[in-house]
């Protein structure tokens, strides 16, 4: 289910409806806002615009990310909790 999928709307250089495709990442940055947050690259097929565009979309992926952060969290909460009982 899409709450809001970018490849559906106008792209901000050229105004044109559905020419929004998803585009690679070239360099290290690109693959971490694309790997950590909810943030993919888009392309415009009609002028070449390229840019970041939210994509938050509940799929298989979106649950896979929230997964991580909660075990990531989880970790980390226990880790801070075993520094302190040590110290204490």
């Amino acid at each position: 289910m899409a709450i809001n999928n970018p490849i559906y709307s106008k792209c901000p250089s050229c105004l044109s409806n559905d020419t929004l495709r998803i585009s690679r990442a070239r360099n290290f940055i690109e693959k971490i806002i694309k790997t950590l947050t909810f943030y993919e690259l888009f392309r415009c097929k009609k002028c070449g615009w390229r840019g970041i565009r939210s994509s938050f979309t509940i799929n298989t992926r979106w649950f896979k990310r929230l997964l991580l952060y909660l075990l990531l969290m989880i970790l980390t909460a226990f880790l801070v909790y075993q520094v302190l009982i040590r110290i204490a």
